[in-house]
């Protein structure tokens, strides 16, 4: 049940492995259509991190389509660090430019750009990460990042959901941050053309790209759709090329002669969150009417949940269920054992769950004993507001009080924060995060303000983690943190799941795109019209 989830690209996906070499000779308009991002602002540092430029935008990393391991396919050709970790340095491809004539990507534009993404109105989940690096650049050619303490895993901030894209530092002392607004200049295959807000965005190729990739479309048009059903009776009408659609909703697209593509590998883990579990000693914000901040609570909601019946009703039974939210065989920690565990610690059992509440006094000795389930909807899962009604579903015949709030991603991100979001809610770790990335996002006050859990035990392990350079005391470390994390029931852990688009096989002959992004998808110019 719980063997490594790695999802296998249908036929037509492997079409577009070949995308620089021999491709269909009518380039043509792709229209895909995905949720609206939480925030339409061309300044990605405005957004959570589903960036809807993603298009035009590159960082200095980027990632194999395949493997989805990094590479130089970004901004940087090179990069290495000193022994400590605690010093980057990046080799900039003398070749990259800007679009619309703002001319060639420098070191300047690389510290330009993390002035921008560290300033003050950054609202980017994971800047944590940037906090207090400096950027020098040594040469036109040459940035280096001095980090306060040592990241292993700093790759992860310069790749395809990092924390960092690269803007012009031309066209920002030329126009501002109004020319940004009105005309972004990007470096990929593709380059912006119009955001209509509220609709879209429009993206155009970039002839004789300067990295000798030209895009395989002519004209990319993403459109914004927040209901499901109107995205599927797009596609079923042949209105659109590309959609992401619920896996509920699949099957009849499915049947009518559409086909899937899923990324190359698991690219998202999803949860529930407890949000406002501060349990660290002298946290004055604590709200101590939230009733999940007894454990046994917590263990008694997670074993409410049936996720086998979750998985084949949110996902259609392609997905496995996941034991520990932001754990991953691929990351330093994993820890099988916990796999192991789960059935006995979170399974589905609803004696045991009636004796947990009997044993916690639930509702009577709770001052407030109602679970607020928050539905909202968020670029590259689709499943969320069907998540939260199944939520309520299972927990209602459990026994438990529970109301439905719905609010925008973007306010639920104010609430967070404020460290205000007090909701059981949807939550992903889109794409699976390096370990140490992960638990400072969601369970260690290293991630403040926008993370979901702490306690004393963790942050003692986390500041050790935080400091080593050594293998073997990171993979033990990391390991301790996701065991409190399981026997502390700090989430709701449910299921790792790969991304998957719907395409019309009379239009896309093809796309591989690895699921290294927080909407799942990227990749855009390797698009591969049908023939």
């Amino acid at each position: 049940m719980f063997k490594k989830y790695l999802c296998k690209p249908m036929v037509t996906g492997l079409m577009a492995i070949g995308a620089t070499g021999a491709v269909a000779a009518q380039a043509q308009t792709i229209k895909l259509v995905m949720s609206p991002p939480a925030v339409e602002t061309n300044r990605y540092w405005n957004t959570p991190g589903d960036f809807a430029l993603g298009p035009s935008m590159q960082g200095l990393v980027g990632h194999d389509a395949v493997s989805g391991s990094y590479d130089n396919s970004g901004l940087a050709d090179s990069w290495t660090h000193s022994e400590d970790f605690k010093e980057w340095t990046f080799k900039l491809k003398p070749e990259a430019q800007f679009h619309f004539g703002w001319g060639p990507v420098t070191a300047a534009d690389v510290v330009h750009s993390l002035a921008l993404h560290t300033g003050p109105d950054t609202t980017l989940n994971g800047i944590s990460q940037l906090e207090g690096a400096v950027a020098e650049a040594i040469d036109d050619h040459t940035v280096t990042f001095t980090l306060p303490a040592p990241q292993v895993d700093f790759l992860f901030v310069h790749g395809g959901r990092g924390s960092l894209v690269v803007y012009s530092k031309a066209q920002f002392d030329a126009e501002g941050l109004e020319g940004y607004d009105a005309m972004p200049a990007g470096t990929a295959n593709l380059q912006y053309v119009e955001r209509n807000v509220g609709q879209g965005l429009n993206f155009e190729k970039v002839v004789d790209h300067w990295s000798g990739e030209d895009a395989n479309i002519d004209r990319l048009e993403l459109i914004f759709v927040s209901e499901a059903a109107t995205t599927l009776a797009k596609l079923l009408a042949k209105e659109v090329d590309i959609v992401i659609l619920p896996r509920e909703l699949q099957g009849e697209a499915l049947d009518a002669g559409f086909e899937a593509i899923p990324s190359t590998n698991a690219s998202n883990q999803t949860t529930m969150l407890f949000n406002g579990s501060f349990l660290l000693p002298g946290y004055e914000g604590l709200d101590e009417t939230l009733p999940w901040l007894d454990i046994r609570i917590r263990e008694a909601i997670n074993r409410s949940i049936d996720r086998v019946t979750m998985i084949d009703v949110l996902y259609d039974g392609r997905a496995e269920i996941l034991p520990v939210f932001g754990m991953d065989p691929r990351h330093e920690g994993y820890v099988p054992e916990l796999a192991e565990r789960f059935e006995a610690e979170y399974g589905y059992d609803m004696d045991k769950v009636k004796a947990l509440m009997d044993d916690a006094d639930y509702p009577d000795s709770f001052s407030n004993p109602v679970i607020p389930i928050l539905s909202s909807t968020l670029a590259g899962n689709p499943e969320f507001p069907a998540m939260a009604e199944l939520m309520q579903v299972f927990l209602d015949e459990a026994g438990f009080q529970t109301e439905i709030v719905e609010m925008d991603w973007a306010n639920l991100g104010a609430l967070r924060t404020a460290r205000e979001a007090k909701f059981f809610h949807p939550m992903r770790n889109l794409p699976v995060k390096p370990s140490a990335v992960g638990i400072r996002n969601y369970y260690s006050a290293a991630g403040a303000p926008r993370n979901n859990y702490e306690d004393e035990v963790i942050e003692g392990l986390m500041t050790k983690y935080m400091a080593s350079i050594d293998p073997a005391e990171r993979e033990e470390l990391a390991g301790g943190i996701f065991t409190r994390v399981f026997e502390q029931y700090a989430v709701a852990p449910l299921a790792s799941i790969s991304a998957e688009v719907i395409v019309n096989p009379e239009t896309v002959g093809g796309w591989v795109f690895p699921g290294t992004t927080s909407v799942g998808i990227s990749h855009f110019g390797s698009i591969v019209p049908a023939e």
